[in-house]
């Protein structure tokens, strides 16, 4: 078989090795043409970006225009002094280096306070500007070709103009107005850096007009001479696609287009590609590049090519092999999928198997309610279901637990807490189970450093599911050891080891690497109806390792099996009071539920849902507390501000409520002015259990926090406390 496998995989090799080969060879045989196209079509994406980039600087310097026109009427000039000095404050404010006002005989007004007239033979006269703004149009633009005297240096700047009707000042009538701005506006945004090696530019682009004139270059030059135009640098080529008047006359067309042209002497041909601006710009963007960087690009692709040929072998090869391993991956995921499903399947059994039984005993008890002689039986169905009730909480606080973990949402606490006293509640817990059971339950304890820093409830986690599964899989007649000892690793750490030990059924050498898995149940350890969700043990896994420890398991079928847990700790030498009286049960005597004068505690209840305020509401009064009803936050806040000084001495404050939240609400009332405002305690009740909310409940001036389904003992207990 393993001989047919070599044999099969070696012709697949070949063929895809052949595939490849053939491939490749079309592939060359048609780089150049690709890679002509894609620079063709990436020179037309960047000259239609830098067209659209000018145009759009172009059209700005005619809107800064049109509102200095708009600021002329508000200015409210009479004389041409007037618009002077206006032209001489728009042109300090403006980006404009110069105004100028065109009068309909051809004057020209400055913003330097000075007139020209539009006769030619006269020497102080300018150049006529109305003829720029050829067949009618409102905007023009155009390289600054004027003979002002005492004007800057021309050759850097660039002419702007939009027509004007309706303005007169002083009898005047204005024709136009021109703003003479500086040509890096434009050259900025014609560089064509992706064209440029070894610090030589391979590319070009320029504005021209209609007739092939340049206005602006790349190299950030005004072409002043009427004589150097595209057509007359094309007319000298050695080789040129189109003619002169092909060009021509597709300008005329204001057509986008492209040809190939050469020197005499050059050993490149270059690419010119002439897009046109819109009907108010009369001008043309033209971008050449030179054909020796499709060259270097077809060169650089082609040697890519042969790479990658050979790197394709390897690849296909490759890819073979990583196959075969990921048939076996796939074999694992589909185990893995396979053990999911599993878990849905026993999660719907688990959760419809007792609502199954609530529902019916429900059922049972609304039926027999009014009948006496059912009382005892009505009480041994309503114990039945308040341990129903609880065993779904568990399913659903360990989906909670795994989905927290994984997420990486758990908050460890790092408190100090009595190695003692958590095994003995341990013990407490499980003894009733455990001897029940018939098994022999054994505690030891070998502590010499009793107060460490740690997370009780994780710790008692993690214990109590290893201990729980022990007594699930013990036979009568066996026996369990739980025992706890501590090695010191340096003065202020110690590492407690918990050593659970079982002689009970024993796990398969094939479980033991998945016990830890998510989802996964061991199907022959099901004895006497045992069953889980199989995810204890990855829970205990998982808080183990947030702890900074971890847990082994040994184990033989039909002998038993050791867990070990493993958590390192800081010692703490001094042990705080609340942990020295918790220790001693003399320094908690069971304290009355009046206050000092007698009267009951009173407790407002802030509850929305009427189901949950109603049996909240009956419990309290049953164990002798006063009470009082809120549908909201506000109505809370509303009741305790109208309350009298000390009134109530609890709140309980759902998180989530309509109108107003409960941390709102807490923050309103710690503000009210009153001398019990910041007195009253406040303890959070939602089914939000996250660390965040309790955070958020913290901040908001709560006290405490009881989580939904709220545990009556617990509340009580807590409530039991608050005395004055």
């Amino acid at each position: 078989m393993k001989r047919k496998h070599k044999i099969f995989y070696s012709l697949l090799i070949a063929f895809a090795l052949a595939i490849v080969c053939l491939v490749t060879f079309f592939y060359l045989r048609q780089l150049n043409r690709t890679v002509s196209d894609n620079i063709i079509n990436s020179i037309s994406e960047i000259a239609e970006h830098d067209k659209q980039t000018i145009q759009y600087c172009i059209e700005t310097s005619w809107n800064n225009l049109q509102q200095i026109r708009k600021r002329f009427n508000r200015y409210g000039c009479k004389t041409i002094r007037d618009i002077e000095t206006c032209m001489n404050l728009e042109c300090s404010a403006s980006d404009f280096t110069h105004i100028y006002l065109i009068a309909e005989d051809g004057t020209v007004y400055t913003d330097q306070y000075a007139a020209y007239p539009p006769d030619t033979n006269n020497p102080n006269s300018c150049f006529d500007f109305l003829s720029l703004f050829s067949k009618g149009k409102d905007h023009m633009i155009a390289r600054f070709d004027d003979n002002i005297p005492d004007a800057k240096p021309l050759e850097k700047n660039i002419l702007y103009g939009i027509r004007l009707k309706d303005f007169a000042i002083d009898n005047t009538q204005m024709a136009a107005l021109i703003g003479v701005s500086s040509v890096s506006s434009i050259q900025d945004n014609m560089v064509i850096d992706s064209f440029i090696r070894d610090g030589k530019s391979r590319g070009y682009s320029a504005l021209i007009d209609l007739d092939g004139n340049f206005i602006v270059n790349v190299n950030k030059d005004i072409m002043l001479s009427h004589h150097t135009n595209l057509f007359e640098h094309l007319s000298e080529a050695a080789f040129c696609e189109l003619t002169n008047q092909e060009i021509s006359r597709q300008i005329s067309r204001s057509e986008t287009f492209g040809f190939y042209h050469a020197h005499k002497a050059e050993k490149y041909k270059e690419l010119y590609y002439l897009i046109p601006f819109n009907e108010k710009i009369d001008l043309y963007f033209v971008m050449s590049v030179a054909e020796e960087v499709f060259a270097e690009q077809t060169g650089a692709l082609t040697t890519m090519s042969i790479a990658t040929l050979a790197v394709s072998m390897l690849t296909v090869i490759s890819m073979l092999l990583i196959v075969m391993k990921n048939r076996f991956k796939t074999i694992a995921a589909a185990e893995k999928a396979r053990a999911q499903k599993e878990f849905l399947s026993n999660m719907s059994h688990e959760i419809r198997t007792p609502l199954n039984g609530l529902i019916g005993i429900n059922h049972l008890i609304m039926v027999h309610i009014d009948d006496n002689s059912q009382k005892p039986q009505i009480k041994e169905w309503l114990k039945k279901s308040h341990g129903t009730a609880n065993y779904l909480l568990s399913l659903v606080n360990d989906i909670l637990d795994m989905s927290k973990l994984q997420a990486g949402k758990v908050d460890i606490i790092d408190e100090p807490l009595l190695i003692d006293g958590l095994i003995d509640e341990i013990a407490a817990m499980q003894a009733d189970n455990i001897k029940s059971r018939g098994v022999e339950f054994i505690v030891e304890k070998d502590i010499p450093f009793p107060c460490v820093n740690g997370d009780a409830t994780r710790t008692k986690q993690i214990l109590m599911n290893i201990v729980g599964n022990a007594a699930k899989f013990t036979p009568k007649g066996k026996y369990i050891r739980l025992s706890a000892n501590q090695k010191k690793t340096d003065d202020l750490h110690v590492i407690t080891t918990y050593r659970c030990e079982d002689t009970g059924i024993g796990i398969s050498k094939e479980y033991l690497s998945e016990i830890f898995d998510s989802f996964s149940q061991e199907k022959n350890r099901k004895q006497d109806g045992a069953k889980g969700t199989g995810l204890g043990m990855a829970i205990s896994k998982l808080l183990a390792n947030a702890m900074g420890g971890d847990i082994t398991v040994e184990s033989e079928l039909n002998v038993g099996s050791v867990f070990t847990v493993t958590i390192p700790s800081r010692i703490v030498t001094e042990i705080p009071d609340y942990l020295a009286n918790r220790a001693d049960p003399a320094a908690h005597p069971k304290l009355p539920l009046q206050k000092p004068d007698g009267k009951p505690l009173n407790i407002l209840v802030a509850e929305d849902v009427e189901l949950n305020a109603e049996v909240l509401l009956e419990i309290l009064s049953m164990e002798g507390y006063k009470t009082a009803h809120a549908g909201n936050g506000q109505e809370a806040v509303d009741l305790f501000r109208n309350s009298e000084t000390g009134e109530f001495d609890i709140i309980l404050m759902d998180m989530e409520m309509p109108v107003m939240d409960g941390c709102s609400a807490a923050c309103q009332i710690r503000k009210l002015n009153r001398p019990d405002a910041k007195s009253v305690i406040i303890y959070a009740c939602t089914a939000n259990t996250f660390q965040e909310d309790r955070e958020l409940a913290l901040k908001s001036g709560m006290d405490g926090f009881l989580t939904k389904p709220i545990d009556i003992n617990d509340m009580l207990q807590k409530l039991n406390s608050c005395r004055k």
